[in-house]
């Protein structure tokens, strides 16, 4: 028997939809109520279950491609999948696509130069995928979406069980294994006597943080501050891991697991491929935290090219990366925060600060714009703009031109990162969920505009 997947209607009006994660390769066997896809619309996400036992013959809509509904996005059939046509489904969308543009003047750019075939078809990958930080560590589809959707890093089974391949009993054993533990371990208090409110919901576990620029004085500070309220930890660094190596004991120390990520951002890719190796670790990611950021000042009439692209690229290009790379992992699982740092030299303007002043600008257009496209997905984005604070950037900043500084701030200090990472962990939090596209300045009341 053969089952076509055909994208149906996920709500009333709704016109067309965005293909999300296969989570299975032609030739897979599955069974009935397996997850099979997922999907993004403008107003919810949605994943499609395997209607019976059977065999993935064909995947004829590639990820990242919007269809409308109606279309067949690959085939099933309970007999061996060699051989088998397609050419009858192919024709039909082909129909209804040239029916939709023609309709909406839409390009879809899906068909290829041949009659009825999709472009960009998707590669396929082996029924156990290797994991792409233990190339002999392999994962059955059943244990990948099973651990996917139960928050389980796929590593630490594979460390429990001592198996090159990872079924999904392996994957419930652990979980087993790991219940018994917490129930049976004393909770480590806070180092702390005030209240701190947890990010996480009280059905949740931990979420799980991807903090960029993780050794800067605002970065540290976030860190701490987001293993206390409850998250683990992904901390990217470009170059002195000792520098993190305090701050990950002390995050531990508060039941946090901290991982350490190196990385050079402005090496094309890397952002992306920083994103995959924090999903194939923890499982998920929820909340990402760009805090990356560099100078290269000179005036405008000396500003070399070099010092203009470089410090676009890693002040907003970034940024821009690592959100793409998020979004979809963010969007399927229906809640995210991402919390981009910016600066009041972007609204004051900067003298011998033009590139890093359009830089931070134009991260306050980026989170406003992805703020508007992910809101009906549970995704918020907001800025943060700090002003004049206590880090080895401002240092160096001899104490004469301090007290000049000092006229200017209303509450005539600069601000400490403890006080902005107060500020990234509230909008980190549940607590935060009706704030989005919004910016805010800490920098005790330099800009009020």
């Amino acid at each position: 028997m053969i089952y076509p997947i055909i994208l149906e209607k996920l709500y009333e009006n709704m016109d067309e939809a965005t293909v999300g994660q296969w989570l299975i390769s032609p030739g897979d066997k599955i069974h009935k109520d397996d997850i099979i896809v997922q999907l993004i619309a403008d107003k919810m996400s949605a994943e499609i279950a395997a209607p019976a036992d059977s065999v993935l013959a064909e995947i004829l809509i590639p990820e990242k491609s919007v269809v409308p509904f109606g279309i067949v996005l690959g085939i099933l059939t309970d007999e061996p999948a060699a051989g088998f046509d397609s050419s009858k489904w192919k024709k039909s969308n082909q129909e209804l696509l040239a029916k939709q543009q023609q309709q909406n003047s839409l390009n879809l750019n899906l068909l290829d130069e041949q009659p009825g075939v999709v472009n960009q078809a998707k590669e396929v990958a082996p029924a156990a995928q290797p994991s792409i930080d233990n190339p002999g560590i392999k994962t059955a589809p059943a244990a990948r979406i099973f651990a996917r959707k139960a928050g389980v890093n796929l590593q630490a089974v594979a460390a429990f069980t001592g198996r090159e391949v990872i079924h999904r009993k392996d994957v419930e054993d652990f979980l087993a294994a790991q219940n018994q533990r917490k129930t049976s371990t004393p909770a480590i208090s806070l180092p702390s006597n005030r209240k701190v409110e947890s990010v996480i919901s009280p059905t949740a576990s931990r979420r799980i943080a991807l903090l960029t620029g993780a050794s800067g004085g605002i970065g540290l500070a976030t860190a701490v501050k987001l293993a206390t309220v409850g998250c683990d930890l992904a901390l990217q660094y470009h170059s002195h891991p000792e520098l993190l190596q305090p701050i990950q004991e002390q995050c531990q120390a508060v039941g946090a697991s901290v991982t350490l990520f190196q990385a050079d951002l402005l090496q094309p890719g890397a952002s992306a491929r920083l994103v995959q190796q924090v999903i194939e670790t923890f499982a998920r990611i929820e909340i990402l935290v760009s805090a990356a950021g560099i100078l290269a000042d000179a005036p405008v009439a000396f500003m070399t090219d070099e010092q203009w692209q470089k410090v676009l690229l890693l002040n907003l290009t970034v940024p821009f990366e690592l959100t793409r790379a998020a979004a979809l992992p963010m969007s399927r699982q229906k809640w995210g925060r991402i919390i981009y740092l910016a600066s009041d030299a972007g609204r004051m303007g900067s003298a011998n600060r033009a590139n890093y002043a359009a830089a931070k600008e134009g991260l306050l257009g980026l989170a406003r714009s992805v703020a508007r496209e992910m809101a009906g997905l549970g995704v918020t984005a907001n800025a943060i703009c700090p002003g004049f604070i206590d880090t080895q950037m401002t240092a160096v900043i001899p104490e004469r031109r301090r007290q000049e500084l000092f006229k200017g701030i209303p509450l005539r200090r600069f601000g400490t990162p403890e006080e902005v990472a107060e500020l990234i962990a509230f909008l980190a939090s549940n607590s935060s969920a009706y704030i989005t596209g919004q910016q805010f300045s800490v920098d005790g009341g330099l800009f009020m505009g």
